[in-house]
């Protein structure tokens, strides 16, 4: 049996126990419902790398496919890093099941090191690219750089490396995956040349070249146009379309300039077709584009392309939101207090120093949103911020740093998320 008869087969007897991740968590907040969520976490690591906005994101979990199905993984040349996303994203599972993978092979080789593209799974939405790298000696040292896909020279898209967490021993190979997706649309499949510019940092920056080009066809992706207003609590928007590709189903939302109440997020959205089979949103690093300042935005979900399906209904459960005029938040650091911030919207808030602060939310919430992103000091001017958070079960702070100090005090900050749910329940037919 050839390896790739041998992953449908498997992946067939397998399919039972594959266990797809559901979210967790509760809000609170006087009369607001106390929506739990329950979702197997996975420690997630985030650095912003450029200005360009690249996202390198480490998660850890641990395998729950069986031995013979991962090493048949591991035997397939480039499939032995998407082992390490099939049992979180079933859209990436049934490209692989239905062969709609295309191996590569291109190497190249900067002192001691090798970085190899093992592989690809292309759609409209992007790209999931399998990668090598080893070392005779060990890759321990090294860094994630700078990413970037090239077309005729040009840069494409918005890049995100899956990687492992640093090892303490000696370790020779990595072998892990890069997300890139457009949302411009701007990949052009009719000239098939890519290359790829991967970049390592450590004692020594190494930057591999990886011209290639790809040889299978693009998928096209299954348009279902919807234009069904929905009404939670007063506030309105428009699910516009669903578009279903091998990567990614994405949905694209209208919000109403109008509505007196901003929307972070749709924090329970899903496709489920007749027989109950559900695709939320996956492990993909990339949740979509968009945010609660734009009235336009995309959420990606897994894809059932490669699924078959009668009926397929959207659910949209509760959303995020608040008042458009709650977000606002001011801090003095020179005097170390908070000059304004929302009574009926409060956040535990610490004030570290002269130049950060601290956001500590409920252990019981389970929101990992980042809420500030950067703020505006008296004079109108941006203030960058540099930004941690570590989410556990027990802990969930965000620490902000003032990049470049607090110079023109008072700095006012927009909340960009928060854990206030508006109770939802939508159904909405996709064919």
């Amino acid at each position: 049996m050839t390896n790739v008869k041998q992953i449908k087969h498997l992946v067939n007897e397998q399919m039972e126990a594959i266990q797809v991740s559901s979210a967790t968590g509760d809000a609170i907040l006087n009369g607001i419902k106390i929506a739990q969520r329950k979702k197997q976490r996975r420690s997630k690591i985030g650095f912003s790398l450029s200005a360009i906005a690249v996202l390198f994101l480490g998660f850890a979990f641990m395998t729950r496919i069986s031995p013979a199905f991962a090493q048949i993984f591991e035997d397939v040349p480039g499939l032995g890093a998407i082992v390490a996303i099939v049992e979180y994203d079933r859209g990436v599972e049934d490209s692989v099941r239905n062969n709609y993978f295309e191996a590569i092979g291109v190497s190249a080789k900067e002192n001691d090191v090798t970085f190899t593209l093992d592989g690809v799974i292309a759609d409209d939405t992007g790209m999931l690219l399998s990668y090598t790298l080893e070392s005779p000696n060990t890759v321990n040292g090294y860094h994630l750089g700078d990413t970037v896909l090239l077309q005729n020279e040009e840069k494409l898209g918005l890049a995100y490396v899956t990687s492992e967490h640093a090892q303490k021993e000696v370790v020779q190979k990595v072998e892990s995956t890069i997300r890139i997706s457009d949302p411009s649309g701007a990949i052009d499949y009719n000239n098939p040349a890519f290359t790829l510019k991967f970049s390592i940092r450590g004692e020594e920056d190494l930057t591999f070249v990886i011209p290639f080009e790809l040889k299978n066809k693009i998928a096209k992706p299954k348009h279902y146009k919807l234009n069904r207003e929905v009404v939670v609590e007063g506030q309105k928007f428009t699910v516009e379309q669903v578009k279903i590709s091998p990567l990614h189903a994405a949905i694209d939302i209208i919000t109403d300039p109008q509505n007196d109440m901003v929307i972070f997020d749709f924090s329970s959205i899903k496709l489920q077709n007749e027989s109950g089979n559900v695709w939320g949103s996956g492990s993909t690093s990339i949740s979509g584009f968009g945010s609660a300042d734009t009235t336009k935005r995309t959420i990606y979900l897994e894809s059932n392309y490669f699924q078959e399906s009668e009926e397929l209904y959207l659910i949209i459960g509760d959303i995020l939101a608040m008042p458009r005029d709650e977000r606002e938040i001011v801090i003095d650091f020179d005097k170390k207090e908070v000059a304004s911030i929302s009574k009926q919207y409060p956040l535990q808030l610490e004030i570290i120093d002269e130049s950060s602060f601290k956001v500590v939310f409920d252990k019981h919430l389970g929101f990992n949103q980042t809420i500030f992103t950067n703020g505006e000091d008296r004079n109108g001017r941006k203030v960058p911020l540099a930004i941690s958070h570590r989410i556990s079960d027990t802990t969930n702070s965000q620490v902000f740093t003032l990049e470049q100090g607090a110079k023109n005090n008072p700095v006012t900050f927009v909340l960009q998320g928060y854990p206030n749910y508006l109770e939802n329940d939508t159904r909405i037919k996709v064919k």
